[in-house]
């Protein structure tokens, strides 16, 4: 017998000695194919993958894409981000399932609080809000929102318009245009709002120099409209009635000013100027007592004060009323005292408009105090027995005992005198010299210097003048400029200054020179 497998003679009974193959076993049945090892050498045992492994590899792959993204996101380069070990074991590489990302590209909240040196992007911040992380490796602070920069031509246009504004040059409507159209487009924006402003306020002043009142009203009217949660712009279109005379429209616009601005103390001050122009001071004093109970304001309790002591004056005064004057005077029942000073005031009145071929346009009121009185609640220096006042535009006289229908020759002369300060207030609006206004108001009230004037009378020392030698001097000066120029001429330069509110550009415009040019002449002929 040989072995049936090597083919050895003697193999022995139970297995081959040179083979070793077991007699016994190839007498079982044959397995089936697919369980039979397959020809060839065995395939070598592949790699274990063990946990560090894993968790070496997520570290590698997350600092690769920190250092990634930092090349790529714009700005200057972030601090380096070290690499971070996942707190979780990661999952087994035998799952069917991709690997989880690793936590520094997750943008959520929940890592930033896991891994500090993660900054999350926090959902609705867009590219104008800046998030940082905190020194002590916190959540980040979030500052407020900076606005855009405007478009390239849209900055350049607001920039030349603030630069025609700071050298006063000649605004045109199409600056306005261009500056209305620019605040269109960017509403929100601070810079476009304030240069609109100050672009329609220039405009308007422009446009009343050159006597354009009513497209004066139409530029700052219209500032009201685009801008209407600035106070200035409200204060400046009543200011611009008030200069006109117009009181009711200055009412109309500060009620509108107050509609939108509640609690601005100026727009109160505005409304009660504008009813105590018109008469109505228990209505002014309301008006600020009104705002006093809901704040505080200086200004708004001094000209409280001030109310409050005229009405204490008035209380008890007799009161008359004709087609231009209120006329306010001790003696309840005197009615025939009342008719003799309307009829001595319409008869002033329309003497002067004759003259000065002009009218204040607004009813004036006038006051008789007692000289007591007087002194007690003007503001009129020591010397003087009667003042019209530009505050308030009315005419105050201290008075003697009167006879019942009967006005004095001084007291006449007193009415007219300061009735004419009201005429040349309302048409220059103040903007004129303080000779020409009491030289001009004594003359039209009959007085005349009679004699030539001492130059050295006419001479400011430390800015001071006596009482009588300004008031000799300002006679003198306005006698000079009628006699030379006309009562016409001069009536011109009163328009002058009330459109140009200028001095020197009335002066120019009436006398072709300058007020100082026009004073040395006056005073060269008084030698």
């Amino acid at each position: 017998m040989s072995c049936p497998r090597c083919g050895f003679a003697e193999p022995g009974p139970v297995e081959c000695p040179r083979c070793g193959v077991v007699f016994a076993k190839l007498d079982r049945p044959p397995r089936p194919a697919t369980t039979e090892p397959a020809e060839g050498p065995a395939p070598l045992p592949g790699p274990r993958v063990t946990w560090l492994d894993a968790g070496l590899l997520v570290a590698l792959v997350a600092s690769v894409a920190v250092i990634v993204m930092r090349e790529t996101a714009p700005g200057p380069p972030a601090p380096p981000v070290p690499a971070v070990v996942p707190r979780r074991a990661p999952p087994p590489l035998a799952r069917s399932r991709p690997p989880s990302p690793a936590p520094e590209s997750r943008v959520s909240a929940s890592s930033a609080v896991e891994s500090p040196d993660v900054v999350p992007a926090l959902p609705g911040s867009g590219p104008h809000r800046t998030v940082a992380p905190t020194l002590d490796g916190g959540l980040p602070s979030i500052g407020p929102a900076v606005d855009p920069p405007l478009p390239l031509e849209d900055a350049e246009a607001l920039g030349a318009l603030s630069r025609l504004l700071e050298g006063r040059e000649p605004i045109e409507s199409a600056h306005v245009d261009q500056a209305e159209a620019i605040f269109r487009r960017h509403p929100g924006r601070s810079e476009a709002g304030r240069i609109l402003g100050e672009i329609l306020r220039a405009a308007a002043r422009q446009a009343r120099e050159r006597g354009r009142t009513t497209t004066a009203l139409r530029y700052l009217q219209r500032a009201t409209d685009l801008l209407p949660e600035q106070s200035d712009v409200w204060l400046n279109l009543v200011r611009a009635h008030e200069e006109t005379g117009a009181w009711r429209e200055a009412e109309r616009v500060a009620r509108r000013g107050l509609s939108r601005l509640p609690a601005d103390s100026s727009m109160h001050l505005a409304l009660a100027r504008a009813l105590s122009r018109q008469g109505r001071d228990e209505d002014a004093a309301d008006v600020l007592r009104r705002y006093l109970a809901r704040g505080d304001d200086p200004a708004v309790r001094r000209e409280l004060a001030r109310l409050e002591k005229e009405l204490l004056s008035v209380a008890g005064l007799a009161r008359r009323n004709s087609s231009h004057f209120t006329v306010r005077f001790e003696g309840e029942t005197d009615d025939a005292l009342g008719g003799a000073l309307l009829k001595v005031l319409e008869e002033k009145y329309d003497m002067l408009a004759r003259i000065l071929d002009c009218e204040p346009g607004r009813e004036i009121p006038v006051v008789l105090l007692p000289r007591q009185t007087f002194r007690s609640a003007s503001t009129a220096p020591e010397w003087a027995g009667a003042y019209y006042s530009r505050s308030d535009t009315r005419i105050r006289i201290g008075t003697r005992d009167l006879s019942p229908g009967f006005v004095p020759l001084d007291l006449e002369r007193t009415l007219t005198h300061e009735l004419a300060h009201a005429f040349i207030h309302s048409r220059t609006g103040g903007a004129i010299p303080d000779d020409v206004n009491e030289g001009l108001a004594q003359y039209l009230s009959g007085k005349r210097l009679g004699y030539r004037l001492d130059p050295r009378r006419a001479e400011v020392r430390d800015g001071r003048m006596k009482v009588d030698d300004f008031y000799d001097s300002a006679l003198s000066f306005v006698e000079f400029l009628l006699d030379r120029y006309r009562q016409p001429t001069v009536n011109d330069l009163l328009q002058y200054a009330g459109e140009t509110r200028s001095v020197d550009q009335a002066f120019e415009r009436a006398f072709h020179q300058s007020y100082e040019k026009t004073r040395e002449e006056w005073l060269k002929s008084l030698q």
